[in-house]
This record gives structure tokens, C-alpha cells and sequence, in this order.
């Protein structure tokens, strides 16, 4: 429920700070007086469009709050604790917009983006303007309009859910198909070339160590041939390991007489044991060396194969082992995706069995509901002065499914007995049309989950006993939520629980808008003015306390 609203230089606002009753209150001024700008910074509060013509003249920015309590309204407490902006049962909704255009909102004291605030602004208040009646003309408006009545947002977020994933699933379907289209050439081609590769069957690493084999193979002869020429001068008579024997005898025969040698002879003898050594190594790298011409071919052979098919496929033979993998890992997922085709295309059918299953229980839902809008609006009219009009709603079949089920919702009335029933938008009466629009409106607000409705003189173009019809609607409503009604009838305000009055006031330099709770002296007053215009009588005044005397019996 709105319990406040405080407003600083917003139009002509300079300060406002607003309570809020419970029930039924009316709001009522002459014409000019501000009652629009009311709600124009409720709408600001609740996430509209920010216009800097709304800030005060001559002032940096226009500030809007509106508290609303929470405490009988759950849904809304966890939907603002998900959000990380609760706050005990209160909610502070907050806006400033700067004479240069920019704006920021906040809930609960905290930044939050002008969407958020929107999404909130829309479970706590519905705004019924006086142009409703032209919005009622759109289907979309008469759909939501009955599936508001219906109550089964649950039953609409499953169809919704549905509707989504079977068009995902439908899309991935279609591409899949689509990429089948070659799907049996692509299975050759594949195919095929696992087959080629199989047949040489390529191994990691391969290539290097078949080349540095063909290099050795190739060579072996010399290979030998020097290994074994290199032995013999090594470990030959008067071969490098004789001459440094020989250099070591006579150093050491001499090492007595001078000490420095036999360092000397020491890297002699380190050195002849590693060109032992060496020789060693070289005498068995001679004995190792394979003189095979059969081994050669086949060594040829092989690497010709392999650079063949790498040729072939414009890699490296270092890259054909990869290249085999990737061909078998296409090959898989296509010989696969004949399982996926059919799985998915068995999910898509669910997906849609499930859908039109949640479209049927809305449409069941929706066609009950029908019913009983039907009636209800029908009796309103009745109430308001169409005393022979009929509404029904006709369902029927849409052409393609939608998100929102398979209904085609139209609004059907007639306000003469006997003539056929036309779709809403065939009205011809502008006053008819206002008065079905009401009808409308009241009846869905009977049902509407919202705790605060705000009626924007949804009652112009009617009077006399059909507004008190109205006044009475409203303030049956009132006894369940807080409704805000601007209006400029006498016989609705008197039904008000509360009135307020706007008015306007302007000094040397400036024009102010105050806005006052009425006492029941200043309602009689307010409401002759409202019946008898600027020359107000005796007989105005006693006409207006006993309305309001009747009224407030109800």
C-alpha cells in the first residue's frame, strides 16, 4: 500500500509531503489546479520516462519518494530480497532528474537501474488513465486483460517456458538438418579417407626416425669404412696410442730431475685413457652398423609412403597422425548425428506435447474465465445506464502458437437488444465506449492482485445517477485495496473515504501547487463547488452534504 509520497520542485510543486489512507480516497481540483502532476511523479517513483520539463523552474532538480508498507504483500518481500534491496516490510521508491535531462533512481536507498524500478513500480500500483478505452481496442490489451482476470500467471509462465523451449529446440533441429543435407557424400569422402590412412596407419614420431634410419642406411658403407680406418690409426702399431705411451715413458724417466713433469704426465695419462676409451666407442659403433640393401628399400618405401599421403593432404609428414585423428573424430560425430537427429527430433515433440498440454490449460482457464467476465461486465453496463447491453468474449483459434498459448481473445458488445454483437473497436459512441471501458476496468480490478489501483477520470463523459454507480464501485473496491480516484464528478467523490484537493496558488513571483486532506465541512464545500460551478447557493451546499451524508452510509 502507498502510505507516502513526498514531491520537491516537480512542475509546479515546490514541496509536498503526501500520507496516504487506506480504501477509497478521492482527488478532486479545477481543472489546471496540478492533479496530473500527481501522477506524473507516482510515475517517476515507479520507473517512467524521466523529462527534465518536469523540474521546478529555476531549480537544479526535481526529487520524488513514494513509501509503500509490504508487510501483507510477501511475494513482493522475496522478490526484493532476491534483488539484495530489502528492508523490513518498507519499500522506498526514489528518482531525481536534473534540468539537463539525467536521472537516477534508487529502492531502498540503493542506485539500481530504471528498469528494476519499473519491474517493482509494476507490482505495486496499476494506473487506469482516461484513454484506457482506447488501449481496450488493441487484442493484445483484451488477452492480457482476461488472463489478468483468469489469475493463472503460473499456468502462462509454464506455456511461456514451453512456447521457449520448443523453439530452441525446433531451431537446433532445422540446422542440424540443413548440415545433413550432403550428409551421405560427406560420409564417403570421410570414410574414404580413414580407410587410406588406416591402411598406412601412420605412428607419433615416425617420420623423424625413419629418416635419420634411411640417412644411416644409405651411408653405412662410409660409415664403417671411416670407423674402421679411425680404430686402426688409433690402436695400429705406432698408432696415437703408442706415441703417447712412448711420450709418457720418456717424461717420466726424466720427471726426477724436474717435478713440473709429472703434471704433464698426468694429462697424459687422462688422455690416453679417453682416447681408449673413444676407440672403444668407435669400434663398436663400426660392429653396430647394419650393411642391409633390403632394409634400405623398405626404409625408402615406408618414408615414400608417408610423404605421399602428406603430399596428399598439403600437410607435413610430421602432422599425419594428427590429421588421421581429426578425420576419425569427423567421422564419429557424422555417423552420431544420426542419433543426435533423432533424439533431438524426440525432444523437439516433447518440448511441443508439453507446450500445447500448458496452451490447453490456458485456454480452459481463459474460456472460464471468459464467462464470468462476461456476466460481470454485462451488469456493469447494465449499472451504467445500458440497460439492454450485452459484452461476451469470443475465443478462438490463432493461426501459428505464441508465446502466450493458442487463444485470439476479442471483446464483443452490443448496447441495444436485438443487435448483433460487434467487436469493441466497432463502437460508434465515444461515450458508450468510455462507459464499457469502466465496466471493464472495475470488473478486472475486482480480481487484480495489485494492492493499489489508481483511477485517472476514468469517469468522464458520465453523470448523474451512473456516477454515483460509479462512486459505489469504487468504494466496494476500497474495502479490500487502496484505490486513488481523480475525478471530477461530485457523485463519485462523495463515495471517497478520503478527499483530497489540489489547488493552485500564485504569488508575486511564483505559482505553487498545495495539495490538502479535506475535513467534512471542507468536502461539502469542495463538492458544491464541483456541482454548481463559480455561483454557489444554499441549495448547492445542501445538495452536496446530504450526497455525501448518503454516500458515506454505504
Amino acid at each position: 500500500m502507498l502510505q507516502e509520497l513526498v514531491i520537491k520542485n516537480l512542475a509546479l510543486i515546490e514541496r509536498i509531503e503526501l500520507q496516504f489512507n487506506p480504501g477509497f480516497t478521492t482527488l478532486t481540483g479545477e481543472t489546471g489546479a496540478g492533479k496530473s502532476i500527481l501522477l506524473d511523479a507516482l510515475g517517476l517513483t515507479l520507473g517512467e520516462r524521466a523529462d527534465s520539463a518536469l523540474v521546478r523552474h529555476n531549480t537544479a532538480k526535481a526529487d520524488v519518494t513514494a513509501l509503500f508498507d509490504l508487510s501483507s504483500l510477501p511475494d513482493i518481500q522475496n522478490w526484493l530480497a532476491e534483488q539484495e534491496l530489502d528492508e523490513d516490510n518498507q519499500c522506498y521508491l526514489r528518482r531525481t532528474v536534473t534540468a539537463e535531462g539525467r536521472s537516477k533512481a534508487y529502492i531502498n536507498g540503493n542506485p539500481v537501474p530504471a528498469g528494476l524500478l519499473k519491474n517493482l513500480g509494476s507490482k505495486l500500483i496499476d494506473i487506469h488513465g482516461q484513454h484506457e478505452h482506447q488501449n481496450l481496442l488493441a487484442t493484445t490489451k483484451q488477452i492480457h486483460l482476461l488472463d489478468a482476470y483468469a489469475n493463472h500467471s503460473d499456468l502462462l509462465q509454464k506455456t511461456k517456458q514451453y512456447y521457449q523451449e520448443w523453439q530452441q529446440l525446433k531451431k537446433q533441429l532445422h540446422e542440424l538438418e540443413n548440415s545433413q543435407a550432403d550428409y551421405q557424400s560427406k560420409l564417403e569422402l570421410l570414410s574414404f579417407q580413414n580407410n587410406e590412412f588406416s591402411e598406412i596407419s601412420p605412428q607419433q614420431g615416425e617420420f623423424t626416425e625413419l629418416s635419420e634410419e634411411q640417412n644411416q642406411l644409405s651411408h653405412a658403407n662410409e660409415i664403417k669404412q671411416a670407423c674402421e680406418i679411425a680404430y686402426s690409426q688409433i690402436e695400429a702399431e705406432n698408432g696415437v696410442v703408442d706415441c703417447l705411451n712412448q711420450a709418457i715413458n720418456n717424461l717420466q724417466a726424466v720427471a726426477d730431475f724436474s717435478p713440473e713433469l709429472d703434471k704433464i704426465v698426468g694429462q697424459l695419462n687422462s688422455s690416453l685413457i679417453e682416447i681408449q676409451e673413444t676407440s672403444s666407442e668407435i669400434q663398436h659403433q663400426s660392429q653396430q652398423i647394419d650393411l642391409d640393401p633390403q632394409k634400405l628399400i623398405e626404409t625408402e618405401e615406408r618414408l615414400s609412403a608417408l610423404f605421399g599421403l602428406a603430399k596428399k593432404y598439403n600437410i607435413n609428414a610430421e602432422e599425419l597422425l594428427e590429421k588421421q585423428q581429426q578425420i576419425q573424430s569427423d567421422l564419429e560425430d557424422l555417423q552420431g548425428s544420426d542419433a543426435s537427429l533423432e533424439q533431438l527430433s524426440k525432444a523437439s515433440e516433447e518440448a511441443w506435447q508439453n507446450y500445447i498440454s500448458a496452451a490447453n490449460s490456458v485456454s480452459k482457464s481463459r474460456k472460464s474465465a471468459a464467462e464470468k467476465l462476461a456476466k460481470t461486465v454485462t451488469s456493469a453496463m447494465n449499472e451504467l445506464g445500458m440497460a439492454n447491453g450485452l459484452f461476451e468474449i469470443e475465443i478462438s483459434e490463432t493461426e501459428l502458437p505464441t508465446i502466450f498459448g493458442n487463444d485470439k481473445v476479442m471483446f464483443l458488445v452490443t448496447a441495444n437488444r436485438g443487435q448483433p454483437l460487434l467487436p469493441l473497436s466497432k463502437v460508434a459512441s465515444g461515450g458508450e465506449l468510455s462507459r464499457i471501458s469502466l465496466a471493464i476496468q472495475v470488473a478486472t480490478s475486482e480480481v487484480a492482485s495489485l494492492p493499489t489501483l489508481i483511477f485517472d477520470e476514468v469517469d468522464v463523459g458520465i453523470g448523474g445517477g451512473i456516477a454515483e454507480v460509479v462512486g459505489e464501485k469504487m468504494q466496494t473496491l476500497g474495502a479490500g485495496k487502496q484505490i486513488l480516484s481523480i475525478t471530477h464528478l461530485a457523485q463519485v467523490a462523495a463515495h471517497g473515504h478520503n478527499h483530497l484537493k489540489i489547488s493552485k496558488q500564485s504569488g508575486k513571483e511564483s505559482t505553487t501547487t498545495q495539495v490538502n486532506y479535506l475535513t467534512t465541512d471542507q468536502r461539502i464545500s469542495e463538492m458544491a463547488r464541483m456541482l454548481g460551478g463559480k455561483d454557489l447557493t444554499e441549495k448547492t451546499h445542501k445538495h452536496a452534504k446530504e450526497m455525501l451524508t448518503n454516500a458515506q452510509k454505504k
